[in-house]
């Protein structure tokens, strides 16, 4: 497990952060949604009080013999020919990604990353290149706020590539509901299934102060997918279990550190 701490001044007391995870892009998969990739790097690079966390499986990464073994996914039909390697992929990423890096928390690797690329390497490859921290598979980000100096409000985020591939969305929740159980966290955020939702859960806890019950908000977030599932002409691997399609970008999660709140919206 990692584990990191950021400060962000808050040109406002009460000013509001956004946070855009962002993950299973695939490039080097014709069903990714580069354009959309694209329109959503550019937002985060313009925009104002938003920052960024990778969440893995940047690159498709599937290629026909993976350290001796054949992978099962490969299909030549959905290779982007302008992308065929795993090194033309991981340029790509880097050239999109640059110039948000500065906003950037961290980045984790994912299974499609996982398959060819060890610790060491990914590190070297896409985490050095944009000065970036590394978060493994499972990372605690403590996110603290400032304004002039002074802390108003501190966050604790849990965040997972992860490995649920259920067919029902209620499984991801589930999983994310038992994981807060074990963990202590304000924000959970999971990939990999390509889900892209938000929803808060309450969990009570007790005041020793004040002798009495307290609530306490946790938001769980699966973070979404720029891999269209179904392409016309193109036998995809996902139609070897068919699944509901996925809708492609992200979620938003904001941060109202004055007002000690946070919520979420896909």
């Amino acid at each position: 497990m990692f584990c990191i701490r950021r400060t962000i001044e808050l040109p406002k007391k009460d000013s509001v952060i956004h946070l855009r995870p962002i993950g299973d892009i695939h490039l080097g998969n014709l069903g990714c949604d580069v354009n959309k990739f694209k329109k959503d790097m550019k937002f985060l690079e313009k925009a104002e009080g938003y920052i960024v966390m990778g969440m893995g499986d940047y690159i498709d990464n599937v290629m026909a013999y993976a350290n001796g073994t054949i992978d099962k996914r490969w299909n030549p039909e959905t290779v982007d020919r302008k992308m065929l390697t795993t090194e033309e992929q991981t340029e790509a990423f880097l050239e999109a990604w640059q110039p948000i890096a500065h906003k950037t928390l961290g980045l984790h690797a994912g299974n499609h990353e996982w398959k060819t690329i060890n610790q060491k390497r990914f590190i070297n490859d896409f985490c050095k290149p944009l000065n970036l921290p590394y978060l493994g598979r499972l990372a605690y980000t403590s996110l603290t706020f400032e304004h002039k100096g002074k802390e108003i409000r501190n966050y604790l985020i849990l965040s997972l590539h992860g490995g649920y591939s259920g067919i029902q969305a209620g499984g991801a929740v589930n999983r994310m509901k038992a994981i807060t159980g074990d963990f202590d966290c304000d924000v959970v955020l999971m990939g990999h299934n390509h889900d892209t939702w938000v929803r808060p859960i309450m969990r009570t806890g007790y005041d020793r102060k004040h002798n009495a019950p307290v609530e306490k908000k946790i938001l769980l977030g699966n973070t979404g997918t720029y891999l269209r599932g179904y392409e016309k002409g193109i036998d995809s691997y996902v139609e070897i279990n068919p699944k509901e399609a996925k809708r492609v970008g992200t979620i938003t999660v904001t941060f109202d550190p004055y007002k000690g709140d946070l919520f979420g919206h896909d």
